[in-house]
């Protein structure tokens, strides 16, 4: 039996019980969408499992090249546990990561698209203001994915929407504050140009 081993540095973005022994993860990675096995302990154990939004390192295992890979042994990085304590937070941390798994299998530059990731997980932690967070990550997605976000949704907006949008995509999470309402009006029009204009699932 060939065993062949990787790994990878990623975001835990689900995981499913397939049974009574494993656990199906799905991180996003700087190698795009990986999906692996993890064993489940029975025992007591020094190495706990990787909680939602945790970064990760992990080393995988592969039986004669086929089949799901297991994970042989992870290290927790970072962990994003606080991510939890507030629901509209928790909501869109949720709802990024079904947007990168929905949208992230075949990106060409998987490396900036998990820049994007973490640094809208880690605005989530330091400023909250989950509207504002997604606005400029799925904009930014977009960007990267080479689509006209900015040609098309952006400059199809009314010149007040214009302005606030622009202002809140070039400046820091925290300066949008009085944009609240704005935000959520905004945010509703890029997932409904995204979801008309484009293949990307929102």
């Amino acid at each position: 039996m060939l065993l062949l081993e990787r790994a990878f540095h990623g975001i835990l973005l689900n995981y499913e019980d397939t049974g009574e022994n494993f656990s199906r993860l799905t991180f996003f990675s700087k190698n795009g969408l990986v999906r692996c096995l993890l064993r489940k302990k029975h025992k007591l154990s020094g190495v706990s499992p990787p909680d939602l939004f945790d970064d990760v390192e992990v080393n995988l295992q592969l039986k004669n090249g086929q089949g799901v890979p297991f994970i042989k042994e992870h290290n927790i990085i970072k962990k994003r546990t606080k991510l939890a304590l507030n629901h509209s937070t928790f909501e869109a941390s949720g709802f990024l990561a079904r947007f990168f798994i929905t949208n992230g299998e075949h990106l060409l530059e998987p490396k900036n698209f998990f820049s994007i990731l973490d640094n809208a997980l880690t605005s989530l932690l330091d400023h909250g203001m989950p509207s504002t967070v997604l606005l400029k990550t799925l904009f930014l997605f977009a960007r990267e994915e080479g689509l006209p976000v900015r040609e098309s949704w952006l400059s199809g907006l009314k010149k007040e929407d214009l302005n606030n949008a622009h202002f809140i995509i070039s400046r820091p999470v925290s300066e949008s504050i009085h944009l609240k309402i704005e935000i959520i009006r905004l945010l509703e029009s890029l997932c409904n140009w995204l979801r008309s204009d484009t293949e990307l699932y929102c």
